[in-house]
């Protein structure tokens, strides 16, 4: 009676996780898409500040050499791109930022058309561009790009009529790279993508081994339902400490992960590690080996728990991507630092992987393909993050696939 109330148990927790983890997906997306508008916002708000100061300047000055040098003194200075159009379609000015973006230089009296490879999804489009020339104020979509020599590159921005006496002066296109927004909301993207896989896989497992206890509890021996039953356990670990990695990311990207750091003993810190992840060593029948410090023993200043946390995760990436031979640790004290190395004999990472290792959801030499390696493939990332939040770095300094790979930890030393 007592493992059907615990199957009943397991169901009522999936049922608790799935919620939770709908809650959170939807609120992270909320967060995520209200900041990208409150960007957005500021950056237009930005735009037509300096517009309007140029449109004043247009109203004070009557003569177009004038015109130009006011217009000049404002717009080489600014961070966005601008350029101006007349009625017959050329460029009369251009800034510095704009001129990277040009495919023609000098793009002065030039068709604006010839001179700027404008895509809306894709495809040549300057539809925006002749209905601001009309007298509509227009402000580009997601989807809009500028190609250059080298690339596309994603673009927000406004084109701005500049209107006196109902007549269409000149218009503006003042604008900036995108590619950076771009690039988050492309990882964001597929950060819930992996997430989403990473969750399905465990909450399968839980749910065809409820499924089968249920069904076949009568018919089902004592050792086939403990088995079962642990591997169920085995599941639902993964799936809290993946949803304890999700709140850690949450907290970071928001500025909420908070550190309290204080005078703290590296060298003890790894002892105690060392002591609660050496049976994981023995199993798998590595060697780990703490090596003691040369000279005075200097104090971190350093969140101890959060220190323990990143150790913890480096060196059980060592052992878990170790097969045989084992892990070395040693401590290097600088003039403001002390770095805390954890070497292995492992299976080391590809170059072309190594840009990619702190990325969320990646797992380091083809962990995917590796089943003694289950990992989130978060723990790289958070725990370079924490180490920074803490004014120290986690990084890869040396790997070579078959030979291993050495991790380095670097905290700020206590000043005397």
């Amino acid at each position: 009676m007592s493992i059907l109330l615990f199957i009943l148990l397991l169901l009522l927790i999936l049922a608790v996780i799935g919620a939770f983890i709908l809650y959170f997906q939807r609120l992270n997306s909320k967060n995520q898409s209200e900041k990208k508008v409150h960007e957005l916002e500021a950056l237009l708000g930005k735009v037509q500040t300096e517009l309007d100061k140029d449109v004043q300047i247009l109203g004070q000055s009557k003569e177009k050499n004038q015109y130009e040098t006011y217009a000049g003194q404002i717009v080489s200075q600014m961070n966005e791109g601008v350029i101006c159009i007349d009625q017959n379609r050329t460029i009369q000015l251009v800034n510095t930022y704009a001129e990277k973006f040009l495919e023609i230089s000098p793009a002065i009296n030039k068709l604006y058309q010839q001179a700027l490879h404008f895509l809306i999804n894709e495809t040549r489009d300057y539809s925006l561009f002749e209905a601001a020339l009309s007298g509509k104020n227009q402000t580009l979509p997601g989807n809009a790009e500028i190609v250059t020599q080298h690339r596309k590159i994603p673009v927000l921005g406004t084109i701005t009529p500049l209107i006196s006496d109902n007549i269409v002066k000149t218009t503006v296109f003042i604008f900036a790279d995108n590619s950076q927004n771009v690039s988050k909301i492309q990882e964001e993207k597929a950060f819930f993508s992996a997430a989403a896989h990473e969750l399905r896989t465990p909450l399968t497992g839980i749910r065809m081994s409820v499924s089968l206890l249920l069904q076949q509890f009568d018919t089902l021996g004592r050792e086939k339902i403990i088995e079962y039953l642990k591997k169920t356990n085995d599941s639902i670990e993964y799936l809290v400490n993946l949803v304890n990695d999700f709140l850690n990311v949450s907290r970071i990207d928001q500025g909420r992960l908070a550190v309290n750091s204080k005078s703290l003993n590296m060298v003890t810190l790894t002892d105690e590690v060392v002591r609660e992840i050496s049976l994981l060593a023995k199993e798998r029948k590595l060697y780990i080996r703490h090596e003691s410090i040369e000279g005075e023993v200097r104090n971190v200043f350093a969140d101890p728990i959060k220190s323990k946390e990143v150790l913890t995760n480096l060196i059980s990436n060592s052992i878990k991507y170790t097969i045989q031979g084992g892990i070395t640790i040693t401590h290097q004290v600088t003039d403001t630092s002390l770095i805390t190395r954890i070497s292995d004999t492992g299976n080391g990472i590809p170059k072309e992987s190594q840009n990619l290792l702190f990325k969320r959801f990646f797992q380091i030499g083809g962990a995917r393909n590796q089943s003694s390696a289950k990992s989130t493939g978060l723990g790289l990332y958070i725990s370079k993050k924490i180490a920074q939040l803490m004014h120290g770095e986690v990084a890869l300094e040396t790997s070579e696939p078959g030979k291993g790979s050495t991790f380095a930890f670097t905290l700020p030393l206590v000043q005397k």
